[in-house]
């Protein structure tokens, strides 16, 4: 019996799914819900990959630290310079973070206010959306949400190579990043949410560990598991 490799039966199956399907524009009008997918991931785990490769293949925007601005302006505060303090050495919404966003010591209730009114108004439309627990802000609506992990000694592996550095320097990196976001996502929702860890698998509707698995494998099993989960009829998937 001939071995079928997993990832070309995986894209027969898309292809034979949606070739024959012309592409269908859904509008709230219409009273479709919008295709909204929240990805959490590990820092080294390939997430925010796969999320430009579903951008790609269900031409629909991503919201990474483009969110961080949108809160600023929700604050009616002037532009800061997020970056610096949020994905890559903090990977998280630090206590510091929350005071940037007024300019002054602001509450973390108050941070929290203008990341949930920035993340409800783009689920508005078809989206993807990083990070930043909108997975937990979105709770109860119809949105397919997404965790990519990997082990420690993978992930840092890459982030070695990504940035040319030692590997025990990166394992730190990955640690410390991680650390920080689940942190980040304890402070933000525990109050209001019993269980948000991130290491809770029922948070999420899929969990895929990205050792083995190469993005474009990790996305073709994103977009057929939202298809079977009825969220994306009328829309034809291009191949992963």
């Amino acid at each position: 019996m001939p071995i079928i490799d997993p990832l070309t039966y995986l894209k027969n199956v898309l292809a034979k799914d949606f070739a024959d399907k012309t592409h269908l524009h859904r509008s709230q009008e219409d009273g479709c819900h919008s295709l909204v997918i929240t990805i959490s991931r590990d820092y080294g785990a390939l997430g925010e990959l796969i999320a430009e490769k579903l951008s790609h293949s269900l031409k629909v925007p991503v919201y990474d630290q483009e969110i961080l601005d949108q809160v600023a302006g929700s604050a009616k505060t002037d532009k800061f310079q997020f970056e610096a303090h949020d994905e890559q050495p903090s990977a998280g919404l630090s206590a510091f973070l929350y005071s940037l966003v007024s300019g002054n010591p602001a509450t973390l209730n108050d941070y929290r206010h203008h990341l949930c009114r920035v993340v409800t108004e783009l689920a508005r439309k078809d989206c993807i959306i990083i990070g930043r627990g909108a997975h937990l802000i979105l709770v109860g609506r119809p949105i397919f949400r997404v965790r990519i992990v990997g082990s420690k000694v993978v992930c840092a592996h890459r982030i070695a190579e990504e940035f040319n550095i030692p590997l025990q320097q990166a394992e730190h990196k990955v640690f410390e990043i991680n650390s920080k976001r689940h942190k980040a996502v304890i402070d933000l929702y525990s109050d209001r949410i019993e269980h948000c860890s991130l290491e809770l698998a029922k948070n999420f509707d899929l969990v895929i560990n990205t050792d083995h698995l190469p993005v474009e494998g990790a996305t073709g099993i994103i977009l057929l598991a939202i298809r079977e989960a009825g969220l994306c009829q009328g829309i034809p998937l291009c191949k992963a």
